[in-house]
């Protein structure tokens, strides 16, 4: 009869509430599949982001692309930091704070490239990098770091809609 309870809360073809049929994801109103897909989704995500950055970041060394502090310290920041801390909560019982860190710092570092990439004119435009394969480097990372950070942004959105839809 004891065995009846720990193997699956079943007794005499009666159905008993397991305590740990019930995850801490359901809780925040996650799924388990919603919960993997937005886990595995932001980890490639973010990763790949950060390969892009290491390449984007060397490049602008190469060209002799400098920050204003300012600049620079928001990259560290939002655009490198922020995304690593929400993929760390992501797989942590924070979840819709990694979302809404990720949403929050990829819909930032969107604004931030597409300003400084390719709306005003200076040094760090596209447009402005010399021809050959450094400046290449530069302007299809520029590029895939947009593609990437308005992904993460979309991606960021709708798994936070998905928790509050459940």
């Amino acid at each position: 009869m004891g065995q009846a309870f720990a193997s699956g809360g079943a007794l005499f073809g009666a159905r008993f509430y397991k305590p740990s049929s019930l995850s801490p994801s359901d809780e925040f109103g996650l799924t388990k599949n919603t919960v993997n897909r937005a886990n595995k989704y932001g980890t490639v995500l973010v990763l790949a982001h950060l390969s892009i950055n290491i390449i984007h970041g060397a490049a602008h060394r190469e060209l002799q692309v400098n920050l204003p502090p300012a600049g620079l310290l928001f990259v560290i920041i939002v655009i490198l930091l922020c995304p690593l801390l929400a993929l760390a909560l992501l797989w942590s019982s924070q979840k819709r704070l990694g979302l809404l860190l990720l949403t929050f710092s990829m819909a930032a570092s969107s604004v931030f490239g597409l300003y400084n990439h390719f709306l005003v004119r200076g040094g760090d435009h596209v447009s402005a990098q010399p021809p050959g394969l450094v400046g290449a480097a530069f302007a299809v990372t520029a590029y895939l770091l947009f593609l990437t950070e308005a992904l993460g942004a979309a991606l960021g959105l709708y798994f936070l809609r998905e928790m509050i839809m459940r």
